[in-house]
């Protein structure tokens, strides 16, 4: 690889000095690199897809799973692989440390690399079933519905390619994917599942219920979420998008773009699992 894209999360790196390093050494081995500091462009948007140069192979993201969790989202159109490098805490999604941040740049640069590709998922508010679409977005990790305003138990209508699943009495209702198990999900009490795998997970979030858990489907399932309430909204990725309309709801499905995330490491996600937790 010769020509990066450098998304930088300046309240992780502050004073830009790994970015400057990464720049430095880039150039120095006769690449081409182009920094963008990640700020709210619009939307959620991070980091604009038209800002990206034509013929970059790899966007590095310097940040924490959550920098590199907005990279993702904001630019799966453009089907380029990402690498990140962390700054943050768990970094699930980011393989690189700042201690080994040159060898690792030279083991990119001479193409010595695996990518695992990481399934989304979209989600369609509907003002109806099977109605009009007014909001729609993807996210690499999850996406939520949940109450808004004052604390209240909600009941959440889950049905599963057109067919009625359950009612949830809950604070919310987690869909996620095999990324986003070790998320939030796993905060809810979710399941953890290895990423690479392409499966949804729709897990409660505080059930009002002794007997509610997680429900593991198959990618190709559809899931529709209602809750005939109008203090509901619906988060993708963290990010509230959209409130959901009294007499409708979210259709969610896998998306039809991936995350191509660049490893340089050969661990096992056992073992990544392993170290993650004994930190």
């Amino acid at each position: 690889m010769k020509n990066f894209y450098l998304v930088v999360n300046p309240t992780r790196d502050r004073g830009l000095d790994t970015a400057n390093k990464v720049e430095t050494h880039l150039k120095d081995n006769g690449c081409t690199v182009k920094t963008h500091i990640s700020e709210k462009v619009e939307n959620d948007i991070y980091t604009a897809a038209d800002s990206i140069p034509e013929g970059t192979e790899c966007i590095l993201v310097i940040g924490g799973d959550g920098t590199m969790i907005q990279a993702a989202r904001d630019l799966a159109e453009l089907d380029i692989p990402l690498l990140g490098i962390n700054m943050g805490h768990m970094g699930y999604l980011t393989d690189v440390e700042k201690d080994e941040l040159i060898p690792s740049l030279n083991e990119l640069i001479a193409d010595r690399y695996t990518e695992d590709e990481r399934m989304m998922i979209t989600g369609e508010v509907v003002d109806r079933p099977e109605g009009e679409v007014l909001c729609t977005d993807r996210a690499l990790n999850d996406i939520v519905v949940h109450r808004r305003g004052y604390m209240r138990v909600i009941t959440y209508d889950v049905s599963v390619n057109g067919k009625f699943l359950k009612s949830y009495r809950a604070d919310g209702i987690i869909v996620s994917t095999p990324t986003g198990s070790t998320a939030y999900s796993l905060s809810a009490g979710g399941p953890i599942v290895e990423p690479g795998s392409k499966m949804l997970i729709i897990t409660p979030i505080c059930p009002h219920t002794l007997n509610s858990r997680s429900i593991v489907l198959s990618a190709e399932d559809q899931i529709y979420i209602s809750t005939g309430e109008s203090d509901t909204a619906v988060s993708y990725d963290g990010r509230e998008r959209s409130m959901l309309p009294a007499e409708g709801g979210v259709r969610i499905t896998r998306s039809g773009k991936v995350a191509r995330i660049i490893r340089l490491h050969d661990d096992s996600f056992l073992n990544v699992l392993h170290n993650k937790f004994t930190d």
